[in-house]
């Protein structure tokens, strides 16, 4: 029986298109091999499509699932078209996590990603909010009824999506390695935790000091490396022992370089090849992430890179970004060198679908992957169709992350056209062109200020913008009247924007621009 919780209402909107769906199921090399990654499968399926007609082939209820999940975004991106479509991952582990500083979120939210992230075929979701205390600060202390109840609902509702669920602990900042009390009260949380089903943890030993903090470890181990290998082992093995069946994720303490550092080495080439170990890249936020950087990785530590991608993350230094741009600079061939991907999201929980949403086209296609298609795809999932040309036209101001430096493409394309229309001596042609995209804007705006999650989450940038909007709309006026007396105005608006926090364009120097562009005295 094929599960999902929102199952119904995707055949519900399949049925209102009339699709007459035969499902078949088959354990064959068709149905259960990826050609490209040369490996078994329970995700793989084939569309056969003929008018209103799919045949669908698959091996199981996961991949049946994921092919009306497929039929679904098919139908509604305009893709559903006669021919044969064999659909397989290109990475085997597709997911997310929750790994952000800052607000964790709420319980509904986490639902909702996860429910979303399994319609786009991601089948990971790895919980480890920096700022849950029972997670971090009191590693050591069993959840009370409330919160391991909650918990449950999350690891049952990841199971109805065919998602593992991953807890993990960090217990780092506080742990003294040489005490067998700690390592026992380690113990007794998993099995709390293993307690309500699940059967997937991870070990996070990131942003701690690289230096053993407590005097009898150092004189037991020397240096952190050892500790931790140590750790790592006896905490697998005990895990083992509890269910065969479990598996383990690690972060290291030194979790990006160049995959050939001392730490790193040492601690891979010491650890169970069945422990997972997440690696960011070449850098904390990495721009690119390459084959030949994984190579290096698999060569020194023995162990394929498990990639924590710090994106679409904007913690710490990053707070005044909002990144919502698609995925890039990831090599189309990772899948082939690495287990999987999972991306750090932002403490804003629907902003995060977006990006996130791309990430899973790229994780399940990445070869065939367009990630300006993926992302107008995914702002009409998450924004609606009848929203998603006012989304745009905010969302182009709000590019810039560890990705890319470039905001306000669209903008500034306007505005050259414009300025082209000046300078050609079409002062009307111009002025149109200037009204055409003050309207959009206006009505960008307008959908803002709707009492939507979206639109919360955005409310510093969409502040920041709606100034923007004032600004150029009384530049134009200017422009148009060539009264002076507005300048003051402009200049006071121009300050304002300057002065907010939210990265947005760039900060407006509009005292050079009107100088050399409109010839005025300031």
């Amino acid at each position: 029986m094929i599960k999902g919780a929102d199952l119904p209402d995707i055949l519900k909107e399949i049925e209102s298109a009339d699709i007459d769906i035969r499902v078949n199921y088959a354990d064959t090399r068709r149905t259960t091999y990826c050609e490209n990654s040369h490996r078994l499968t329970d995700e793989k399926y084939i569309l056969s499509v003929s008018g209103k007609r799919i045949d669908v082939e698959c091996s199981g209820a996961k991949s049946a699932f994921y092919a009306l999940c497929d039929i679904w975004k098919r139908l509604k991106e305009n893709k559903l078209c006669d021919g044969e479509y064999i659909c397989a991952p290109s990475f085997a582990v597709r997911g997310y996590i929750e790994g952000f500083y800052g607000t964790p979120w709420s319980h509904a939210s986490r639902k909702s990603v996860m429910a979303l992230m399994a319609k786009n075929r991601m089948n990971t979701v790895y919980y480890a909010p920096k700022d849950d205390r029972y997670h971090r600060e009191l590693w050591r202390e069993l959840y009370p009824d409330v919160e391991l109840l909650q918990l449950k609902e999350l690891v049952d509702t990841a199971a109805e999506y065919y998602m593992s669920f991953y807890w993990c602990v960090a217990p780092g900042l506080t742990m003294k390695y040489s005490d067998e009390a700690e390592f026992d009260a380690l113990i007794r949380k998993t099995k709390q935790l293993y307690s309500i089903g699940i059967r997937r943890f991870g070990l996070l030993l990131d942003d701690i000091d690289e230096e053993l903090t407590f005097p009898e470890d150092k004189a037991l181990y020397g240096q952190a490396v050892n500790a931790h290998i140590e750790l790592i082992e006896k905490y697998h093995c005990a895990l083992l022992e509890i269910d065969s069946s479990i598996r383990l994720t690690v972060c290291p303490t030194l979790y990006y370089g160049k995959g050939n550092e001392y730490y790193i080495t040492k601690l891979g080439q010491n650890i169970s090849p069945l422990v997972s170990l997440f690696w960011t890249g070449r850098d904390i936020c990495s721009r690119e992430i390459t084959v030949f950087e994984a190579l290096k990785f698999i060569e020194n530590t023995r162990h394929k890179p498990l990639y924590w991608d710090n994106y679409p993350v904007n913690d710490c230094s990053m707070y005044n970004e909002m990144h919502i741009s698609p995925i890039i600079g990831r090599d189309a061939d990772l899948y082939k060198y690495s287990e999987g991907i999972i991306s750090n999201c932002m403490e804003y929980a629907e902003c995060s679908k977006i990006p996130l949403i791309t990430i899973a086209d790229y994780l399940w296609d990445s070869v065939n992957y367009d990630s300006q298609r993926s992302w107008e795809n995914a702002v009409k999932q998450v924004v609606g169709v009848e929203n998603a040309e006012n989304f745009i036209v905010f969302a182009d101001h709000i590019y810039t992350s560890c990705l890319k430096d470039v905001n306000s493409r669209r903008m500034y394309k306007a505005f050259d056209e414009i300025e082209e229309a000046f300078k050609s001596g079409d002062t009307q042609k111009a002025f149109a062109l200037a009204q055409s995209y003050i309207t959009k804007m206006n009505a960008c705006r307008e959908f803002l200020q709707r009492d939507l999650p979206i639109c919360k989450e955005l409310s510093k940038w969409a502040e920041k913008f709606c100034v923007a909007c004032d600004i150029t709309e009384k530049i134009f006026e200017f422009l148009q009247s060539r009264d002076e007396s507005s300048v003051a105005d402009i200049l006071a608006l121009v300050d304002k924007y300057n002065a907010m926090p939210a990265r947005l364009s760039n900060d407006i120097n509009i005292k050079a621009e009107l100088r050399s562009e409109l010839g005025i005295k300031i």
